[in-house]
């Protein structure tokens, strides 16, 4: 048995299936949800620097050219 923080699977799914299928959010991009709910990204997820570390480490790990 897991965790018991753990969601229940149709819980857990609930989010994406929304986002996926709600006219509510049907021309909503760029945004984190959390519970149905839009969010502020943290200060991390939107510092340019630390995003192209990633991006060029990602690339490399793929054999991609950055």
């Amino acid at each position: 048995m897991g965790h018991p923080s753990m969601l229940r699977p149709e819980k857990g799914a609930d989010a994406v299936v929304y986002l996926a299928s709600s006219p509510d959010v049907v021309n909503t991009t760029g945004q984190y949800f959390v519970k149905r709910k839009a969010v502020p990204p943290s200060r991390e997820a939107t510092d340019e620097v630390s995003g192209r570390k990633l991006w060029d480490f990602s690339a490399k790990l793929a054999g991609l050219e950055s």
